[in-house]
């Protein structure tokens, strides 16, 4: 039976969970995602827990922040006077926003206080360890 290895194209069912069991993506209910392992298109976490897999097998792993989204950098936050935010305005709050930079997206998060704005550029989920469960629909070639 042939068996996922570096360079083998894949489909996949996935969903990826925090360590208190929130989902945070998954495919399930959907079309399963296409991956080719070693691409680097996907956190390389999913990559390593598919290598060695054949087509009809499950496994749950656990990703470490390296191999997920990464380590949090305290370097990627920025802090400013709400006073020197004004534009931003509003009460106390916390948002998702999108920017483009440069011709490419970045995502980053806002969170206001009545004195401060930080400004964090980090991933969404940079530090945390990753539940994956994974369920491979079948190997295109090896």
């Amino acid at each position: 039976m042939p068996t996922v290895k570096y360079g083998s194209t894949v489909q996949v069912h996935y969903t990826a969970l925090r360590n208190n069991g929130e989902v945070v993506e998954s495919t399930a209910g959907g079309d399963p995602m296409r991956v080719t392992v070693g691409a680097g298109k996907v956190m390389r976490g999913l990559e390593e827990a598919l290598e060695g897999m054949s087509a009809g097998e499950s496994k749950r792993v656990t990703v470490p922040p390296d191999k997920a989204y990464g380590r949090r950098d305290p370097s990627a936050v920025s802090r400013f006077s709400r006073d020197s935010a004004a534009p931003i305005g509003g009460s106390a709050t916390e948002m998702q926003h999108e920017v483009v930079n440069q011709g490419t997206t970045d995502e980053f998060s806002i969170v206001t206080t009545d004195r401060v704005v930080n400004l964090d550029r980090n991933p969404h989920l940079a530090g945390e360890e990753i539940v994956l469960q994974v369920d491979v629909v079948a190997i295109e070639n090896t």
